[in-house]
């Protein structure tokens, strides 16, 4: 297995991506999207264990920083769904030319808002063969105060402080408003969808899982782990979602 980093060019800025190969290629490619104010590590380094586990299975694993996340470039201020749909385009049209992947078997998972911007983006670009969603919202419905997003009132100010010590501007929220994910989510059949969301998600609550099961067409598949939290905090519920997500991707990409 070779591991490696590259910087990826979209819109003049670099999109800092690290590459997992498989030791027998050409191979299937599974992309990671990381959630909103997260990275291409994620919490507890669940995208690098589960990146590392899919090399070993066979399959070519990518992680990426949107810009202005991690190691990319840009600020975060200047987020919004329109620019990571960009960048995930970007990351599919440069893999899509590797000498180690088969273009013809290509599939993403996203983490929370990582989630919904593969969502969109599947929905859109016809490369994309098999999509694994993990905490993914189905709709943007944020109260006016939260312990993520912090006081919403302050976007007045035509920003955001949240309380992780990241800003955001009214841009975001904006731009967000000309997604229907329940739409974009129905668009994906007849390639398949497993929706994987934990019981106990306080972020985006289960309740969003079954929406998007709801809308998504044939085939799909959700499971939903008893307990969890929104980035499957402990290390039962992580290797679950590891197994579910690599088993989900033999049986849609081979």
């Amino acid at each position: 297995m070779e591991e490696f980093h590259v910087f990826i060019k979209n819109m003049d800025e670099r999109i800092s991506t690290f590459i997992h190969v498989p030791d027998k290629t050409p191979a299937p490619a599974i992309i990671f999207s990381h959630g909103f104010t997260g990275n291409k590590i994620e919490a507890h380094r669940l995208f690098v264990r589960a990146a590392r586990r899919a090399s070993k299975e066979g399959f070519v694993a990518v992680r990426f920083d949107f810009r202005g996340s991690g190691e990319s470039d840009g600020e975060f201020e200047d987020t919004t769904i329109s620019s990571e749909v960009s960048d995930l385009n970007a990351i599919l049209n440069f893999i899509v030319e590797r000498k180690e992947v088969v273009k013809e078997k290509i599939g993403l998972v996203g983490l929370s808002l990582g989630g919904v911007v593969s969502i969109i983006t599947a929905s859109r670009n016809p490369i994309v063969k098999s999509v694994c969603t993990w905490s993914s919202p189905a709709y943007f419905r944020p109260p006016p105060k939260s312990s993520f997003l912090g006081d919403l009132s302050q976007l007045e100010k035509g920003y955001l402080d949240l309380p992780s010590g990241y800003r955001i501007k009214r841009s975001f929220f904006e731009d967000a408003q000309k997604y229907d994910v329940l739409d974009s989510c129905a668009k994906i059949s007849p390639r398949p969808l497993l929706i994987i969301h934990g019981s106990n998600d306080n972020i985006a609550p289960v309740d969003h899982a079954q929406a998007l099961y709801e809308r998504a067409g044939e085939p799909k598949k959700i499971v939903i782990i008893e307990g969890a939290d929104h980035s499957f905090n402990r290390r039962d519920w992580e290797d679950k979602v590891i197994d579910l997500t690599v088993e989900w991707f033999k049986e849609t990409l081979r």
